[in-house]
């Protein structure tokens, strides 16, 4: 009594069950097209896929067309939440996904342009094989079918492999060399220069009636206008220096920026004391 109870209750519930549908589609097509038109155009369908390979040139693209379809409605449209196609190596498996066009009455379009098909999938004498993929949150099983074959035309070299982990060409760094001095020749040379001219500069002051004998006075009267004017004038000549010797134009900058004020308010402080004492006669 009981397992004719159980098989009573499971024969009621497989009956009042619905039947679960499934995607599909119909009035297939695919036209390969270019500029100047409409090449050739072939039909298949969900169960009947492309009798040949279908060749396509460089500069033209396929147009698939179909709508879409439930198995258990035919006669009315669907749109599913997914629907695309699939071109891929039948040897590498490489595939790449093209997203198909559907509106609501269920017409969907994609464009396979060759311009788009990436580099890894082309070859010379390469067929790919092309897949529809339809599919939804709702009870419609999903669909995946392969509707044939493509051969883009290839004329280019064959491509190269896919790079792979492992050693590589050792790589040799050639960095620039060191920056020269100039030859102590020339150093010599133009420090003597710089010597004669300064010497050439006293001589020119005793010439021309510079009193040494004032220059105890001149310190007293402005100690921090002759003698910090002095002594910005040689760190000055020590920033510089040191540059020469390989500082950066950095630090130059930055010790210039502060000396020279030291140097502009003290040199101006002694050439007013010293124009105090020349009004004076002395």
């Amino acid at each position: 009594m009981l397992l004719r109870n159980v098989l009573v209750a499971s024969l009621a519930a497989c009956v009042s069950s619905p039947l679960v549908s499934a995607w599909t589609f119909s009035n297939a097509t695919l036209a390969i097209n270019e500029r100047s038109g409409t090449l050739e155009t072939h039909q298949f369908s969900a169960s009947v896929p492309l009798a040949d390979i279908v060749s396509l040139p460089s500069s033209a693209l396929a147009r698939l067309r179909f709508t879409v379809r439930s198995d258990l409605t035919p006669d009315t449209s669907n749109k599913p939440h997914q629907a695309y196609a699939i071109i891929e190596d039948p040897v590498t498996k490489i595939e790449s996904s093209f997203t198909a066009d559907v509106r609501e009455n269920g017409r969907a379009r994609v464009d396979i342009d060759y311009k788009t098909i990436p580099t890894a999938l082309l070859g010379p004498n390469k067929p790919l094989t092309v897949k529809i993929v339809l599919a939804s949150f709702g009870t419609e099983a999903p669909l995946k079918v392969e509707i044939g074959q493509i051969l883009p035309v290839y004329n280019g070299p064959s491509p190269a492999g896919p790079i792979r982990f492992g050693p590589k060409p050792e790589i040799i760094h050639i960095f620039r060399p060191d920056p020269k001095f100039v030859s102590s020749a020339i150093s010599l040379f133009f420090s003597a220069i710089v010597v004669t001219t300064a010497v050439a500069l006293i001589g020119s002051w005793l010439h021309l009636g510079a009193a040494p004998s004032q220059l105890p006075k001149a310190l007293a009267s402005s100690p921090f206008g002759h003698l910090g004017f002095f002594a910005s004038i040689i760190a000055i000549e020590v920033a510089f220096f040191n540059y020469y010797l390989g500082s950066t134009i950095f630090k130059l900058i930055a010790q210039i920026s502060a000396l020279a004020p030291i140097a502009f308010l003290s040199g101006s402080r002694a050439l007013r004391e010293v124009r105090s004492r020349r009004l004076k006669g002395e």
